[in-house]
């Protein structure tokens, strides 16, 4: 994962880079209610499942 990650950023600039990420144990469904039936992220609902794992990539930021 990381090694892909490192050659998209080689073809984008830094200010559009990933510098950090986190591989979660399962697929995003609208069944878990993560997705819309039109397979868009609900963004609210990721923050409040993942908030531990997003907030551990701004420590020490």
């Amino acid at each position: 994962m990381a090694a892909g990650v490192e050659r998209v950023n080689q073809q984008v600039a830094r200010v559009e880079s990933i510098r950090k990420f986190r591989v979660l144990p399962g697929s995003f469904t609208v069944e878990a209610g993560e997705l819309t039936p039109s397979l868009k992220l609900k963004r609210r609902v990721i923050y409040e499942r993942y908030a531990a794992e997003i907030e551990s990539m701004y420590e020490g930021a």
